[in-house]
């Protein structure tokens, strides 16, 4: 049985992370690999993103698990997961991230309730239809050339400050609840060389996200 559409409210505030998930060495994926979690905790108010905390970093590796068809897929440990969502901390509604599709399988979990994903690639190919298909930070710098010099100099959260940008670049377009409407829709998939994860098997798979109706 399908389910039925998932209707978004327009919230005064909603809890939202930021991450972001990065493998420590080159080439494809595999059981084992080191892997890094980037993340931030903010809250969306109106077109405002107002950050609770500071970006924290935490290291872990992938483990292979059956997906939900029993086949066998990549996630990240459970002490990483743990790192992302505390037991004793308050849940997101939403989690962000620069390809949701692809860190959604490497997270694990249902997409039909909350946290609900909002895929910042997705966004940016819908709401600036102008930009080639390219890799994070290149998206960015090619709609806010204002932070070329901040997100162009070597931190270790770089990546994060990108997605952060891009992030509220896009809130500065739309609302919340109509983000997460169109991060549902298929578009072309992201370039592969560009990003960290481009050569994982399932990196170039957009499957249609749940169907989502704005209020």
């Amino acid at each position: 049985m399908t389910p039925g559409p998932i209707r978004l409210p327009r919230w005064p505030i909603t809890r939202l992370k930021l991450l972001d998930i990065t493998p420590d060495q080159k080439g494809a994926p595999y059981a084992g690999a080191p892997v890094t979690l980037l993340q931030r905790d903010g809250f969306v108010e109106g077109r405002s993103l107002l950050w609770l905390s500071e970006p924290r970093r935490s290291s872990g590796h992938l483990e292979e698990s059956p997906d939900e068809h029993g086949q066998p897929a990549l996630t990240i440990s459970d002490p990483l997961f743990r790192a992302l969502m505390p037991v004793d901390a308050p849940r997101p509604f939403v989690l962000a991230g620069f390809h949701m599709s692809f860190l959604r399988r490497v997270l694990g979990g249902p997409q039909d309730r909350p946290p609900y994903d909002l895929c910042l690639y997705r966004l940016a190919r819908q709401r600036a239809s102008w930009l080639r298909p390219c890799g994070l930070q290149e998206s960015v710098l090619e709609l806010r050339t204002d932070l070329m010099t901040e997100l162009t100099q070597d931190s270790p959260f770089l990546r994060l400050n990108c997605a952060a940008a891009l992030l509220e670049t896009l809130l500065e377009w739309e609302p919340l609840n109509r983000l997460l409407v169109l991060s549902g829709n298929v578009v072309s998939p992201p370039p592969g060389e560009e990003e960290p994860f481009g050569q994982a098997a399932e990196w170039a798979c957009l499957p249609q996200g749940p169907a989502m109706l704005e209020e």
